[in-house]
């Protein structure tokens, strides 16, 4: 499995190139094929939801084949995917962070080599490499993945600080449109690679819908003023934890500044978005936070619409807030349910939304 310098320079320049994650997952997947030269090499990622972690395959290509998309994370039923511990081997590859050898099983003679994505346990871009090969890694051929890994995590990184809020972790206003326009593309087109009719039948069942949702944390000025700036980001940091840890792993949380935070969320249904925005809420009214004690948060939500934009969708469920700021606070409303109960009308002479 010898290959030349340039042949591994060539591969780190064009890892270098890529500031999207899914094409920079290809070009490590691609370049993998080329030095190591190996039976399939497989990226496997991990979501949550409900508190439970599952295996979530991204991307495969075997030798002289193309390169397959084995998952698209805004259809998948996550329930459906393997749970954590349901393979072992993966599981102490990430836990450990080290690359775990398996053993041929039975009428195969095909090696197994699992390796760790990253170095640590990051919040962003949980996962392993499987690579299948019939023969054992040598130390030179392990020694050229960890210099692949090395460029690659640093890339990971270079996108974490571009597109993270430096305070939450979660992503930051600069990332929004991306993602908005992202999920609006990628929930309506066709699949890349052929379904089969099951795989048709099941993606047309489940037909989601997608959702923004605008939270404001309630009376936080107070926090600022009474207890001082030093708390106030420390309620904010916890607050963000609670949200990564009440919503899926699937969904997209950003801090659009101050006390100010958006959701882009994948349901059924509006119920099924409501039920997750309100488990939130009522985690965060429970919840005791130090030196301050209980604090709310107001949450306003709308679909998405085809050809919408990202400012009239905010602008929806800012709507939507503002309501719940003034009929109490400490609440969730649907713009769609405001208007329809007549809470809200629009405008159309000037485009706006009156409120009674």
């Amino acid at each position: 499995m010898s290959v030349g310098i340039s042949s591994l320079v060539e591969h780190v320049i064009r890892l270098t190139q890529h500031r999207d994650r899914d094409r920079l997952n290809s070009a490590l997947t691609e370049a993998m094929m080329d030095l190591l030269a190996p039976q399939e090499v497989t990226l496997v990622g991990v979501v949550s939801e409900a508190g439970q972690r599952y295996w979530l395959p991204w991307i495969r290509r075997e030798r002289g084949g193309e390169l397959q998309t084995l998952s698209d994370p805004l259809w998948v039923q996550v329930p459906q995917l393997q749970r954590l511990e349901d393979d072992p081997h993966r599981r102490h590859c990430l836990e450990s962070l080290q690359p775990v050898e398996v053993s041929p099983v039975a009428g195969s003679t095909d090696c197994l080599t699992l390796v760790p994505l990253f170095e640590d346990a990051r919040e962003h871009g949980l996962g392993v490499i499987e690579i299948r090969s019939a023969q054992r890694l040598g130390p030179a051929e392990l020694n050229m993945l960890g210099r692949l890994l090395s460029v690659y995590r640093n890339m990971q990184g270079m996108l974490d600080y571009s597109e993270c809020d430096a305070l939450t972790g979660l992503l930051n206003r600069k990332s929004f449109d991306d993602a908005f326009f992202k999920m609006l593309r990628d929930g309506s087109a066709e699949p890349s690679t052929p379904l089969s009719a099951e795989q048709v039948e099941r993606r047309h069942a489940a037909a989601p819908t997608y959702w923004l949702a605008m939270l404001d944390v309630d009376h936080f000025k107070q926090v600022n003023d009474v207890h001082g700036h030093s708390i106030g980001d420390e309620v904010l940091l916890l607050l963000a934890r609670l949200l990564k840890g009440t919503l899926r792993s699937l969904d997209r949380v950003f801090r659009f500044g101050g006390e100010e935070f958006v959701v882009l969320l994948r349901c059924q249904d509006e119920a099924g978005a409501l039920s997750a925005l309100e488990r939130f809420r009522g985690r965060m009214a429970d919840y005791t936070f130090p030196q301050v004690g209980h604090i709310t948060v107001s949450v306003g939500v709308t679909a998405l619409r085809a050809g919408d934009s990202p400012s009239a969708a905010r602008e929806r469920a800012d709507q939507a807030v503002y309501y719940a700021k003034e009929h109490g606070r400490n609440q969730v409303h649907s713009y769609e349910q405001l208007i329809a109960s007549g809470v809200l009308q629009i405008d159309s002479k000037v485009g706006g939304i009156e409120l009674f």
